[in-house]
C-alpha cells in the first residue's frame, strides 16, 4: 500500500512541476511552492482519462495527493534560507 502512496507521490510531484505549480531552485534543486495549485489541478483533471486513470483511483484523490505534495513542498529553498542567514 505505501508503495503505491509514493508512487502517487512521484506522479502528483510531476504534475505540479509541469504545472509550474513547483520549481527546482537552480542552485540545489530543492522544490519550492510558486503558488500555483490551481493550475497543477487543472492540468492533472486534463489529463486524467489519458494519463492517470490507473494511478489514481479518482479525481478527487489526485488532486489530494497534488494538494498534500505542494503542501509538503518550502515557499522558499532551504539550502538558500540557510545561506543568506549566515
Amino acid at each position: 500500500m505505501r508503495d503505491d502512496h509514493d508512487h502517487q507521490r512521484e506522479v502528483a510531484t510531476q504534475i505540479a512541476r509541469r504545472a509550474g505549480a513547483i520549481a527546482e531552485c537552480e542552485l540545489h534543486g530543492e522544490l519550492v511552492d510558486n503558488d500555483s495549485a490551481e493550475e497543477a489541478y487543472k492540468l492533472g483533471n486534463s489529463v486524467f482519462d489519458t494519463e492517470f486513470r490507473g494511478v489514481f483511483a479518482s479525481r478527487r484523490q489526485m488532486t489530494d495527493i497534488i494538494k498534500e505534495v505542494i503542501d509538503d513542498t518550502g515557499w522558499e529553498c532551504g539550502a538558500c534560507d540557510r545561506n543568506f542567514s549566515d
